[in-house]
């Protein structure tokens, strides 16, 4: 006759056999477009699950750990594939957090506009060598496709590197993401020089969400581009209390009507495309 210790741990086993199938469930695809503004500080990193699961991660932010709790936070542990990694610019807060997932994580392929020459990123180029990646060059007007989502590159219009003259953040690579009519516009750092190119050149930037340029700076988002991209949401990821004062008043006030929503006051972001509708829900 089982005793009261061996149908404890029968009990315990069949908890934790739950337990497991619960995590694995929740970690498979769930056939919709998710977007992560992920938490970590004053920077950037968002996360991209396509329908099917394939996986892309635009910037990573400026600290290793801050982009390891993120990714911890939302993947599930067993999941150490990133399908995609794009550099916006090798700015620190942009490229610092990249440096150690090439040991943690399966990197399928990575794209980005950075010059050989740019001291900046040495570092990135010297461990994109000894992995033997070869990064696909962003420039505008280039389409990527994953999975079912597709990712269009808008900025810089070029194709040169951030070396070759101009404003590093005005070289950022903007990105546009469509999922059937569920659309996304990631800005990177990219300043009104850029913003007005973009509008010059006649692309499609209507969307549904904006990640606000360079956390909130009073020298992107203008006005002129906001009447163009005419988002719902803007997302601004920016640290707390940081010591530029982003976001700035005056953006905040360009943003007057249009539901905004920040990393510093709620924490990590999710938007869910559901159909044509998004679902957001915030950490805190």
């Amino acid at each position: 006759m089982p005793t009261l210790l061996t149908r404890t741990r029968t009990l315990l086993a069949l908890a934790l056999v739950a337990g497991l199938a619960w995590l694995a469930l929740r970690g498979l695809p769930d056939g919709r477009l998710h977007v992560w503004f992920l938490d970590v500080g004053q920077g950037d990193a968002i996360l991209i699950q396509a329908p099917d699961g394939r996986q892309i991660l635009v910037d990573g932010g400026p600290s290793p750990a801050a982009l390891g709790d993120e990714l911890g936070a939302v993947l599930p542990f067993w999941d150490r594939s990133l399908d995609l990694l794009v550099l916006t610019h090798p700015d620190a807060d942009h490229l610092t957090g990249f440096l150690p997932l090439f040991e943690r994580y399966r990197i399928g392929g990575v794209v980005h506009n950075v010059d050989p020459a740019d001291p900046a990123a040495a570092a990135w180029l010297d461990l994109l060598a000894g992995h033997d990646i070869a990064p696909g060059r962003a420039v505008r007007g280039a389409r990527l496709q994953v999975g079912a989502v597709t990712l269009t590159v808008l900025n810089p219009g070029d194709g040169a590197g951030v070396a070759a003259g101009g404003n590093d953040n005005d070289r950022s690579v903007v990105l546009r993401v469509d999922h059937g009519p569920a659309s996304v516009l990631l800005t990177g750092d990219a300043g009104e020089a850029a913003e007005q190119a973009m509008i010059a050149a006649g692309l499609p930037l209507d969307v549904d969400i904006l990640k606000v340029a360079h956390h909130g700076s009073a020298g992107g988002t203008s006005a002129r581009f906001l009447a163009h991209v005419t988002p719902e949401l803007a997302v601004i990821s920016v640290g707390t209390d940081n010591r530029f004062g982003h976001p700035a008043g005056e953006l905040l006030d360009r943003l007057a009507g249009v539901t905004v929503l920040r990393t510093d006051e709620r924490g990590r972001i999710e938007a869910v495309a559901d159909g044509d509708r998004w679902r957001l829900k915030t950490e805190r």
